[in-house]
């Protein structure tokens, strides 16, 4: 009986205790929120009529720099107007570091959200006059060195801050907001200070598009190979096919460049890979954030899997740690009774010696289990905390993409569809039905747009006139219209079309779009069943209100009632993308 007790307590051994705990998802950089010192500045809410002066004095980067403005009150926006000569001691960006290539105006709100609302470019080395508007009617501006004319986040380095009109002789003053200037942005890893030479050997457009694919290739999930082990998220893969668009854009623009051809279009294509790469580049926080969530929420299925064999483990240790202290227990029972037996007394010593052993190292082992669990269970707790987080960011890029469509016009749903009205102001002359070359600028941030909001949505375009002349001239001029802001979304569904379907498709009605800009008033009117004919081919996509729906009604010129409206079906308007909610309704 006795020998059958101390082999017993030789089969116990050590549990391997090998369980560990997965590593963490690399999280995205958060915001960082930026104070602009120097110079006070001024945060100023606008009269709702009128035009008033605002001054923007230079930092402590370029402390002689200096912008006089005008800032008129319109219905539903606020328009901002610089003149040629009134910017003034710019030094070149670049001077601040080689990244930085232009410079950016930008208009800032009450809670620090930072609004790209156009470039200060340079022509013969003198800063152009521009033209703009924003919906905001209480804010401040700044102007800030960029890497290119289209970031999303402004950087550090703010060269100009809007000032106080307190000094200013001007009438219609607005009210002065008390508060900090301060502005949030994600974009801050910039090389700063470095000695930086003028750019040369490309066209300054060339040099932003090539600098603004290589942030975005370096931001978020796309600074990150695929990897096999974990399944890509559809935004990911949407992502990095928005970055892949902006590269072939970037092609063809190197070609048109290599080739000398017309400058235009090495710039047209710059321009739409520079604003297609940084909308890849913002959109990589949400890319990164989503398969974060991802990884986090298979971490925690992962550690509950791993926590609960450990759990065993520790009870089953525990219970081993009892059977051995009552074995213990009756061996000391069974030695009292053998002190005269030396020999088997040795014996029974010396298995007691090992039992001691191996209950300090299950002791040891109970204890590592113990902090293990706590562990584990401290990484549950902050898991959701980063999960809720990475949400937030994710928002976050849906209400800038939202924002982004609403300051092109007046964004509105009837009917279960989303109606875009474009900024008339751009878009044509009185009496004409060709763009302006302002209105281009327009449609090319709202072409990229569509193709990331609206990829495959059925558009239509609807064309409005003034209250001024006979009732069949404006069906046609409205048509018109119509016709020549659809033909500029046909021109660049050519430019990025890869199937040959899709080409044959947009070739087929831009021919059809080509002959009925080129039938004036009088050839329509003599060949009405020809003109039906070419608007049948567009099927619903194009349509003329003539001057029957007027924003303004009143007689005459007015520029509100001389626009283009886009249409997207219920569809679309109810989601505008894999990454955002449904549309406020």
């Amino acid at each position: 009986m006795k020998t059958l007790i101390l082999v017993g307590l030789l089969v116990v051994t050590p549990f391997a205790l090998t369980a560990q705990a997965p590593e963490g998802a690399a999280l995205p950089r958060a915001s960082e929120s930026i104070t602009v010192s120097g110079p006070p500045g001024a945060i100023i809410s606008f009269r709702p009529r009128g035009t008033t002066t605002v001054e923007l004095r230079g930092t402590e980067h370029i402390p002689r720099a200096f912008i006089s403005l005008k800032v008129q009150s319109r219905r539903g926006f606020v328009e901002i107007d610089i003149n040629r000569g009134a910017i003034k001691g710019l030094e070149p960006p670049w001077t601040f570091g080689p990244d930085f290539l232009t410079y950016v105006l930008w208009v800032v709100s009450v809670d620090g959200a930072a609004s790209n609302i156009g470039e200060i470019t340079f022509e013969r080395g003198q800063p152009i006059s521009i033209n703009v508007t924003t919906p905001y009617q209480t804010f401040w501006m700044m102007v800030t060195a960029e890497p290119d004319f289209a970031v999303h986040d402004p950087s550090p380095v703010v060269v100009l801050v809007s000032q106080s009109q307190a000094d200013i002789s001007t009438g219609n003053k607005g009210f002065p907001i008390p508060g900090r200037l301060i502005y949030h942005t994600n974009y801050t890893q910039y090389k700063i200070g470095e000695l930086a030479e003028e750019p040369t050997g490309a066209p300054i457009h060339l040099l932003q598009a090539r600098k603004a694919i290589e942030f975005a290739s370096q931001s978020g999930i796309l600074a990150t190979p695929t990897s096999r082990d974990t399944e890509s998220l559809p935004e990911e893969e949407r992502t990095r096919e928005t970055l892949e668009v902006a590269r072939s854009y970037l092609a063809q623009a190197e070609l048109e460049f290599r080739r000398g051809g017309r400058n235009d279009q090495t710039i047209q294509f710059a321009r739409a890979a520079t604003q297609i790469a940084e909308n890849a580049r913002a959109l990589a926080l949400g890319a990164v954030g989503g398969l974060a969530v991802l990884q986090l929420e298979r971490e925690l299925d992962k550690l509950e899997a791993d926590v609960e064999p450990l759990r065993r483990a520790a009870d089953e240790a525990r219970l081993a740690l009892a059977r051995s202290q009552r074995e213990l227990a009756s061996l000391r029972e069974q030695l009292t009774e053998i002190d005269s037996l030396g020999d088997q007394l040795a014996q029974l010593e010396a298995a007691l010696d090992r039992e001691r052993g191996l209950t300090r190292e299950l002791e040891s082992q109970l204890l590592a289990l113990r902090e293990q669990i706590s562990l584990l269970e401290g990484r549950l707790g902050t898991a959701g905390q980063e999960a809720a987080g990475l949400r937030s960011d994710r928002n976050a890029i849906c209400a800038e993409l939202n924002k982004q469509l609403s300051s092109l016009g007046q964004l509105t749903e009837t009917g279960g569809d989303l109606m875009l009205n474009l900024a008339s102001d751009i878009l044509f002359d009185f009496n004409r039905y060709d763009l302006r070359p302002a209105a281009r600028e327009t449609l090319a941030k709202l072409a990229v747009l569509r193709l990331m909001l609206f990829s495959r949505a059925a558009v239509r375009y609807e064309g409005h006139t003034d209250l001024a002349g006979e009732e069949d001239y404006n069906q046609w001029l409205s048509e018109q219209r119509a016709l020549a802001v659809y033909r500029y979304f046909l021109q660049d569904r050519l430019s990025y079309a890869a199937q040959a379907s899709d080409r044959a498709d947009a070739q087929e009605k831009s021919r059809s779009v080509e002959a009925l800009l080129n039938m004036n008033f009088n050839a329509a009117r003599r060949a009405p069943d020809r003109r039906q004919e070419l608007l049948g081919r567009l099927g619903d996509a194009v349509t003329g209100r003539g001057m029957r729906e007027p924003l303004i009604p009143v007689q005459g010129a007015n520029e509100e009632n001389r626009r283009v409206t886009l249409i997207f079906p219920e569809a679309q308007a109810g989601q505008l993308s894999s990454l955002c909610a449904a549309a406020t309704r």
